[in-house]
Parts: C-alpha cells; sequence; structure tokens
C-alpha cells in the first residue's frame, strides 16, 4: 500500500488548517499502482496547539464550518461537534447570569441555516469567561462527572428515582469509550468486542431491564464466540459450555479428566456469584454465611480472588496448548494469566459461556445513548462541551462542582466516572482524604492501553471468520509470553484481535464492503509518547507506521487487505488520553491484578460521605457491563442514603 500523506491546505491557514481536511491523498501518478490510496483520516485531538483555529483562520467566527469543510471528517460530525478538538472560532462569550441552557428562548434565530440540533452546539462555542468564578450557579440534588458507561447509568438511574441531577461531559456526546463513530458511510466501534448476560434471565439483562432500555437495544447472539489462532491451534469457540468442553476433551483427550474439573468449578463459581449478587446491595454478613453453608464451593470465590489465574488453571490442565486455548480471555482483560487475578477471569468467563456473547445492532452507543434518552425522558439536564474541574469540600461533605468556564453546581451527592487519581487527588485533593486512602490511591497500578486500527475496506471478508467476528492472533501458545510481547512493543509478534463488526451487524458498512478493526495493547510511553512529545505530525507519522505493520500480519488472514482500505483512522494509547482523560490511555482503570482485582478495587463510597465512585477504577473493574454495572451500585447507594434520612 503507497504511504499515506495528509491533504495540504495553502500556507496561508498554518499548521492548524492541516487537521481541519483530514483528507489524505496523493497523487497516484504511478502506472504500475492502479488502486487508489486511501483515504486517512487526521483525527484531530483535543488539546492540541495545532488543531486550534486561530484568528489567521479565513473563516474565523464564521460558524459554518461545512461551508467549506463539507465532508467533516467524512460525514463523521456535525457543525457543532467541531468544537471539540478545533475550539470555538472566535465565538463571544456569554455574559454572567445568562442561563446555562435554553439559549433557543432569547437566540432561537441564530445560525438557523446551520446543522445545530439542541442546545449543546450553542453551549460549545459560547462558554462564560473562565475568568469568572461561577458566573451561573444552579442547585440540584446530584451531579454526575462523566457521561462513560458508569456516569450514564448512575445518572439513568437517579432519574429514574425522580432525583434532580446534572450529567456533566467534557466531550460533545455521551459514551466515552463505550460508543461508535461513522466515517464515510462506514460505522467503526470505539471498543466492545461482546458483553455478556443479555439472555432471559441474564444478569446483564435484568440490568437493562432495570434501567429502563431493555427494549430500546438489540442484542445479537454471537455463537461461536470468537476464533482463536496460535501455532499449531485454530478453533472456532463454541458460546455454549457444554459444547466446548466437548471440543476441548475431542481435541485433547490425555486432559480430560482435568477439562471435566475445571469447567465444573466454573460453573459453580459462577452459579455462586449469581446467587451472591442476587442477595442485592443490602447483603449482610448472615446471608453470606447462609450462601457458603447452602454453596460450599462458593469458598473458591475467596481462594481466587487471592490466586493469579496460571495457577487456578494448573491445578487441573497441564498441556500448553490447551492452556493457551482456555485461556484466550484474558486478551480481553489485558493482562497475563501469571499476574491477573483468577477470580475476575471467572466473572468474565462464566458470564460468556453461560449467560451469552453478544453484540448489539448498531453497537456499544445504543446502551449509552438509550441510558442518556432515559435521563432525559426523566427530568435530567445534560451538559455536554463541559469540563468538571473542581469539587468543593466543605466540613467533609461535597457540596458543589465546578466546570472549567461555565458553571457552579450547588450539589447534596456527587458521582464520579472520572478517572480516580483526577477526581480525588486533583477534583477534591488530597488534604480532604485519609492519608492511609492517599497512599492506597497513588501506590494503584494502571491498566494497559489500546492501538486500534478502524478500516473500512471495499472488500467483503465475512466468509474468512468462519461464524464469528471475532479473530484472535497469538505468536505464542503461553498467553504470558504474548504479553511481554505487547509490553515491550514487540510489534512483530504482539498478540492482536482481528473483528469484522459488518459480519455482526452488516449496517456498519455499505453492501459488499467490511468495517475491519485491529486491536492490540501497546506502551503509552513508548518513544517519546508515540513521537507525541516531539510533534504532532511526527506522531502522526509514526502512529501510521505502527500502523502498517498491524495491517501486514493481518494480511495473512485477510488477503489483499491493504489494497481495499477506502477509509483509515488510528487510535493509539494518546488518544485515547486525549479524548478521555484517562490517566496513560488505560481503558480498564486499574490493572486487574491479585492485589487490584474485583473487592479489592476502589469502592463506589469514598471517604467522603456523599462523594461516589462509578467506572472502571471502582468495583467490579474495567469492561462494559462492569462499568454500568458500578454506575447502578453508586446510584443506589444514593438512594438508599436518601431513604435513611
Amino acid at each position: 500500500m503507497s504511504r499515506i500523506s495528509l491533504f495540504k491546505l495553502l500556507p496561508l491557514l498554518c499548521v492548524a488548517l492541516l487537521l481541519t481536511l483530514c483528507i489524505a491523498c496523493e497523487s497516484g501518478d504511478d502506472d504500475d499502482d492502479d488502486q487508489a490510496p486511501p483515504d486517512a483520516v487526521s483525527s484531530a485531538s483535543p488539546d492540541v496547539v495545532s488543531a486550534q483555529l486561530g484568528g489567521m483562520h479565513s473563516g474565523w467566527g464564521n460558524a459554518d464550518c461545512a461551508g467549506c469543510h463539507g465532508q467533516m471528517h467524512y460525514d463523521g460530525f456535525l457543525d457543532g461537534e467541531c468544537v471539540t478538538c478545533h475550539g470555538s472560532n472566535g465565538a463571544p462569550l456569554r455574559p454572567a447570569g445568562h442561563a446555562l441552557d435554553q439559549c433557543s428562548s432569547c437566540h432561537a434565530g441564530s445560525h438557523a441555516a446551520l446543522n445545530f440540533v439542541d442546545e449543546r452546539h450553542c453551549t460549545a462555542c459560547h462558554k462564560f469567561d473562565p475568568q469568572i468564578q461561577c458566573p451561573a450557579e444552579q442547585d440540584v440534588d446530584v451531579v454526575v462527572i462523566g457521561a462513560g458507561g458508569g456516569g450514564v447509568a448512575a445518572a439513568a438511574a437517579l432519574a429514574l428515582a425522580g432525583m434532580d441531577v446534572v450529567l456533566i461531559e467534557k466531550h460533545y456526546k455521551v459514551g466515552g469509550y463505550m460508543t461508535t463513530f461513522q466515517r464515510d458511510g462506514y460505522t467503526f466501534e470505539a471498543s466492545l468486542h461482546a458483553m455478556s448476560g443479555l439472555g432471559e434471565g441474564g444478569s446483564t439483562r435484568a440490568m437493562f431491564e432495570d434501567l429502563d432500555i431493555m427494549h430500546r437495544i438489540n442484542p445479537i447472539l454471537c455463537d461461536p464466540t470468537y476464533r482463536a489462532v496460535f501455532p499449531g491451534v485454530d478453533v472456532l469457540v463454541p458460546g455454549d459450555i457444554w459444547e466446548y468442553r466437548k471440543l476441548l476433551i475431542e481435541s485433547y483427550p490425555d486432559e480430560e479428566d482435568g477439562i471435566v474439573e475445571l469447567f465444573e468449578d466454573m460453573r459453580r463459581c459462577s452459579r455462586a456469584l449469581q446467587e451472591l449478587m442476587a442477595l442485592g446491595d443490602g447483603v449482610t454478613i448472615e446471608e453470606i454465611f447462609k450462601l457458603v453453608n447452602d454453596l460450599p464451593y462458593a469458598i473458591n470465590l475467596l481462594r481466587y480472588m487471592d490466586m493469579p489465574l496460571a495457577e487456578m488453571v494448573g491445578q487441573y490442565i497441564n498441556d500448553p496448548e490447551l492452556v493457551g486455548l482456555f485461556e484466550q480471555l484474558v486478551t480481553y482483560i489485558g493482562l497475563g494469566p501469571s499476574e491477573l487475578q483468577a477470580l475476575y477471569f471467572v466473572t468474565m468467563w462464566g458470564g460468556y459461556h453461560l449467560e451469552g456473547f453478544y453484540y448489539f445492532e448498531g453497537g456499544s452507543a445504543t446502551i449509552t445513548e438509550g441510558l442518556a434518552q432515559v435521563f432525559l425522558e426523566n427530568g435530567g439536564s445534560l451538559r455536554l462541551n463541559t469540563t468538571a474541574t473542581k469539587i468543593v469540600i466543605q466540613d467533609g461533605r461535597a457540596v458543589q462542582v465546578q466546570t472549567a468556564d461555565d458553571a457552579c453546581y450547588n450539589t447534596r451527592y456527587v458521582v464520579s466516572n472520572a478517572n480516580a487519581w483526577s477526581t480525588l487527588l486533583g477534583m477534591v485533593g488530597e488534604e480532604y482524604l485519609p492519608a492511609d486512602y492517599v497512599q492506597k490511591l497513588k501506590g494503584m497500578t494502571l491498566g494497559v492501553a489500546t492501538l486500534q486500527v478502524f478500516m473500512g475496506v471495499d472488500y467483503d471478508y465475512n466468509d474468512l471468520f468462519q461464524g464469528s467476528h471475532e479473530l484472535m492472533v497469538n505468536e505464542s501458545n503461553d498467553m504470558d509470553v504474548n504479553f511481554q510481547y505487547s509490553s515491550s512493543g514487540d510489534l512483530e509478534n504482539t498478540f492482536f484481535i482481528i473483528s469484522n463488526y459488518s459480519k455482526v451487524d452488516p449496517g456498519f458498512a455499505p453492501e459488499g464492503k467490511s468495517s475491519i478493526s485491529l486491536t492490540t495493547y501497546l506502551p503509552y510511553d513508548i518513544d517519546q509518547r508515540w513521537g507525541f512529545d516531539e510533534g504532532y505530525e511526527e506522531y502522526l507519522e509514526y502512529r501510521e507506521n505502527v500502523a502498517q505493520v498491524l495491517i501486514a500480519r493481518a494480511e495473512e488472514y485477510l488477503p489483499g487487505l491493504s489494497e481495499h482500505i477506502e477509509v483509515l483512522e488510528i487510535g493509539t494509547p494518546v488518544t485515547n488520553e486525549l479524548f478521555s482523560f484517562n490517566p496513560a490511555g488505560t481503558i480498564l482503570g486499574w490493572a486487574n491484578t491479585v492485589d487490584q482485582g474485583t473487592l479489592r478495587r476502589l469502592q463506589q463510597q469514598t471517604p467522603i460521605e456523599n462523594l461516589y465512585l462509578a467506572g472502571a477504577y471502582t468495583f467490579p473493574g474495567g469492561g462494559q457491563s462492569a462499568v454500568l454495572s458500578s454506575g447502578q451500585t453508586a446510584a443506589s447507594m444514593i438512594l438508599e442514603a436518601e431513604a435513611d434520612q
């Protein structure tokens, strides 16, 4: 494939405008290559100086971005969403005392001809003066910071209960990592590979029914679950636990007894977890003791909280090929089996093989957008393009949330779905927290970050996926070795996932084409943060070179892939950090080690009485169903506190 270069604008528009058109092109004069080069989207990132519009921009002060930039990153954005990366283009500030929203009540005709669909596009550009503290105030019951999965779940649950809630999100839309995006007729999934528990009686289904979104989404059962490729091994893994067990016994007959015992242990642990969750949030010690008495194997849950996965699996099976195949799902958890807490793996594995392996028509965005709709329908106030900067503490309680330039929200409760370090050490301040809590917080280790290569390709690759939309490629049968390749930045050997989302949802790509993603974990700090510390253009070049290595490796499984790429997007750990504020671009919060997994994560309740956490940094951990559950739990704690008053 020919090397990609960014489209060059006129020198008058300077470096800032190199990122606004975002169409990559090449002369195409090479007679030996009649393939049109792929269109690479520039992915201008928040807080990158060269991406910000300035006074020398020829359209300075003009709100009609699409008038000059018609394709808008290949039809992936509305006009009012440009602000996230490119700034407000000279829009005047609102005087102090103006409303936080309801702009149209006085300015209904403003920009009437443009594609502004609601108040969020007004307030995105027309901010308050950041030099004025509290230019506008609002009294609410609850402020939720961050509209990722945990935040929007908490906000929806609280609004459904009748509380007055404001949800603050720095991005132009809800979802965080739980979202999709569009480019030139293709849809790409930001993070979800699969979710469990959507069948009748499933735990995730019950949560979605409680949150009033089950009827708003369409789960799609995926069976087989994924295709696993190791040296000497190429297996389609069944979703059904008994079919999976049968396949492994037939393939490794000498390990039959261990396989049977291992699967029985996984099944019983999963049942014990379901029974424990059914006890509800207000579970007592007596009820837990009764559960353990009724289900003696529930004690294994405590054992596996203190045991790495490799030790747990080693109790039952030994064949290196079999062990690697069984442990394949650690790919989703971001840690090798020698470090990964066994209990976390048991929870995920049991969910997939006992409650179903599901994707969603329209992708993960349908979940968070559905929750946002529930929130708004029940009286919630959504503040997009708004960054929380401070949680004011008085007499040991959170009493106000301040934003970068918009408002002060006086509140009785706060739920933060922002990362734990920014929330507690930044917005709160360690002087308000117990010393041992601060010490624990500072000592926690971050989880992994991703490299993702999103491709819209003009070829239908469905048949090559053999029934599943997920293909996992491993260079070693030892998953610890595969993670060593990843953590050292070994591009030629790191494991990676090839996902064909248009196989499970044909709407993700035009007919006869495919929406393909490549995903792996790579270090955030590799080569001066992917070249970012040297300059943004250096970063763009570095990440593209890395992506080309992964694309070349993927061609072993998708022949001719590079020749069929029409649209190319690349997301790195730096991309994750800039868009999400998650330190080092982590996608899973803390690493899921024995010391930091499940119950050893931070709890929703903080040392500040009315401040709660949601998201990947708190119990039960990273992963989309987990963060949704964390938000629902934080909301339940607030409602319980309300009931006790």
